[in-house]
């Protein structure tokens, strides 16, 4: 799959109806699933953590928000047991409420934070780790619980490693505050594991 063009490609769209997703099978065994609309602060965490309850793993994908509006691409693939991720509703993922709490153990080996003052407000968080399932789950659930929200993410998995980046930012779409900032900082340094 390539995700390269995305964001510009979807972006020129205006044939979709308010929200929506589409499932489409790769020639790789993996799943492309592209998904639109309006959707709650938190909503990604939910969906996150609702694929990882079924079995299934995001590999890669880009999520972005414009205004209000997003737009998803993700390759996701099932694991042991797993649902068929061309039966699911992803949308009533994205809309369930998230049963994980910030306290569930991950573990990441590299992170990297960025003020909001280098990315047009947006605190940058770049992210390394053994690939988890429920990892972006639990991480974007962390955030939430801080009130930080991401409104642009690029996440790969390549060789069983994670490299997630996130511009995340506080309610309303204003800069996170010195102290979210701060609590986030704290948290990443006790996830982190060598």
């Amino acid at each position: 799959m390539t995700l390269s063009n995305v964001k510009e490609n979807n972006s020129r769209n205006d044939t979709r109806a308010p929200s929506g997703f589409e499932t489409l099978p790769t020639v790789s065994g993996t799943f492309e699933v592209k998904i639109w609309g309006k959707f709650p602060p938190g909503w990604i965490g939910s969906l996150s953590s609702g694929l990882s309850r079924h079995k299934i793993s995001i590999i890669r994908g880009k999520a972005w928000k414009s205004l209000t509006y997003w737009e998803t691409v993700f390759e996701v693939s099932k694991t042991r047991f797993a649902t068929d991720p061309g039966n699911l509703d992803y949308l009533a993922l994205a809309q369930e409420e998230n049963i994980t709490t910030p306290d569930d153990f991950f573990s990441i080996s590299q992170f990297t934070l960025e003020p909001p003052e280098k990315h047009n407000g947006a605190l940058y968080l770049e992210v390394k780790a053994t690939d988890q399932l429920g990892f972006l789950g639990q991480l974007l659930n962390s955030l939430a619980f801080l009130t930080l929200f991401p409104e642009e993410i690029s996440i790969d998995t390549v060789q069983g490693k994670i490299f997630d980046k996130f511009w995340i930012k506080g309610l309303g779409g204003n800069p996170p505050s010195a102290t979210a900032q701060a609590a986030l900082k704290r948290k990443l340094e006790e996830w982190k594991r060598d």
